[in-house]
């Protein structure tokens, strides 16, 4: 059994969020759970494991569902070498992608990255070293080439990205959603997803987890603890997530070094995110079909 539709992109920007809107349709199946994500397509070392492994592993319990489908948020950022492995094994699979303000996911991604230990640069010096980190990380091994944990702002450019699928797949099959669509216009877009994906129209979920995350104290210590002890400090972040008790002393120093809330992003950094975007940005404005005045900096008036 393999998918009939993916949550394919983009990260952050609530694919976490929707996973938990769908998973609730009766005729929709989606592995539980999915943490974390499959993400088979991107990564290589999966990918060569076949795709007979890919449907073992995620879809032996479908039971007659009429939509089937997994959560892979990195998909969109594989571009050209994904979206081939995609349209070779799945050509009528359904994509839904969700794209976030690149301003705004990539402060989100900054932080996701320095709560899960691996980032200790400030967020400025750390989009000033972009390209210099994702070189490094090629040069340390495939795996760390394709997760590139570093990509803040390249992961923004999503006209790219998303034009390696389109030039694979019909427009029927690719939904294409801003990431603030399901707050603005819930009933609306909750529709046209059970639409896209063939089944009924009229259901409505109830309420999903909290998908927010704690922020970092101090980028530098949260790194060393990583360092310290990897698996315990893996297991400490989920155990975080999950809104479980600390275990031990380790979790305990762990989560002294979070707190509920996060700086908010500078504006002479946004300002220079924002500008950097502009291009990208009109590019990307050609490829959708929502409105994008406030990505672009326009006066929607």
């Amino acid at each position: 059994m393999l998918p009939s539709f993916i949550i394919a992109g983009t990260l952050p920007a609530g694919t976490g969020h929707l996973y938990s809107l769908l998973v609730q349709h009766p005729e929709v199946y989606l592995p539980r759970p999915m943490q974390p994500e499959c993400n088979f397509f991107f990564k290589s070392d999966d990918y060569e494991r076949g795709i007979e492994h890919y449907g073992e592993r995620w879809f032996a319990e479908v039971s007659g569902e009429k939509a089937i489908g997994e959560r892979s948020s990195l998909l969109l950022s594989g571009g050209e070498r994904v979206a081939a492995r995609v349209a070779k094994h799945l050509p009528q699979v359904k994509l839904i992608f969700l794209l976030r303000d690149p301003v705004l996911r990539a402060y989100a991604n900054y932080r996701f990255t320095a709560l899960a230990g691996h980032e200790d640069l400030d967020f400025e010096t750390a989009l000033a070293r972009e390209e210099e980190r994702m070189e490094s990380a090629r040069q340390r091994s495939r795996f760390w080439g394709e997760i590139q944990p570093h990509a803040y702002f390249s992961r923004g450019r999503y006209a790219e990205q998303l034009a390696a699928f389109q030039a694979r797949f019909p427009a029927e099959q690719l939904l294409i959603m801003r990431s603030d669509e399901l707050h603005k216009s819930y009933e609306e877009t909750m529709t046209r997803l059970w639409r896209f994906l063939g089944v009924d129209e009229s259901f409505r979920p109830g309420p999903v987890p909290d998908f927010s995350s704690p922020a970092v104290r101090d980028v530098k210590a949260q790194a060393a603890l990583r360092a310290e002890a990897p698996q315990a400090f893996d297991a400490a972040i989920q155990r975080v997530r999950e809104g479980s008790p600390p275990a031990d002393d380790f979790e305990t120093r762990v989560r002294e070094n979070l707190q509920q809330g996060y700086e908010p992003l500078a504006d002479s950094i946004r300002a220079d995110l924002a500008a950097r975007y502009r291009e990208p940005n009109r590019r990307l404005a050609t490829r959708v079909s929502f409105p994008m005045n406030d990505w672009l900096g326009v006066d929607s008036q």
